[in-house]
């Protein structure tokens, strides 16, 4: 999952900030332009399946200085990943926000347009999760992804796995089962080709 908070306004950036880092709980890495690349990201794709720490990836003004490895296949693969990563940026140029948007970034600007609006609706795709039987659960599924591309919807998927799993005190539950299971089918997508919202259908219904 990738959040990306930009606007030259200050508090607002750090307000926000602080609401993620409240609502994401688990194990912080925090990285800089003076230390890292955006293509440095790439290696926190995938944390282990044997933790149920949230790994969450704070990192500043990347797109700033590395704009030009901003790449729609780099934006789907952060938006897709299990772990959480937080971008703060000053300014982001028009042509790479549309590749931040296609690619199934949250994007949170203080001057909110109304593409940015409809994207605080993402987090209903957690109803494919909770609800009580399959068909609810598909329904759920199919209204997130007329306005949300599955590479985002599956990074809400994952938190609100690890949220369950963590609610649950590490207990073993169904949730750890369809979290093993979304990470199975999510690399077989890569690997094969196959589209990933029917992946990700196919262990909602499961």
């Amino acid at each position: 999952m990738i959040e990306v908070i930009f606007g030259v306004d200050k508090n607002f950036r750090n307000s926000k900030k602080q609401e993620l880092k409240s609502k994401y709980k688990g194990e912080r890495i925090v990285l800089d332009d003076m230390t890292s690349t955006l293509s440095d990201l790439k290696q926190y794709l995938y944390p282990s399946l044997f933790s149920l720490s949230l790994p969450v990836v704070e990192a500043s003004y990347l797109v700033e200085e590395y704009g030009t490895e901003v790449s729609i296949e780099l934006i789907k693969m952060l938006a897709s990943s299990p772990t959480v990563f937080i971008l703060e940026e000053r300014s982001i140029a028009s042509p790479i926000l549309k590749i931040f948007e296609k690619g199934g970034a949250i994007m949170h600007a203080k001057k909110e347009s109304k593409s940015l609006e409809t994207k605080s609706n993402i987090f209903s795709v957690t109803n494919a999760l909770t609800a009580t039987n399959k068909k609810d659960r598909w329904l759920s599924y199919q209204n997130a992804r007329k306005d949300h591309p599955a590479e985002a919807l599956i990074g809400i998927l994952y938190w609100k796995l690890r949220d369950l799993i963590d609610k649950s005190g590490g207990k073993k539950n169904e949730y750890q089962e369809i979290y093993r299971k979304l990470i199975i089918a999510h690399k077989s997508a890569w690997q094969k080709g196959f589209p990933l919202d029917m992946a990700i259908e196919k262990v909602i219904l499961s």
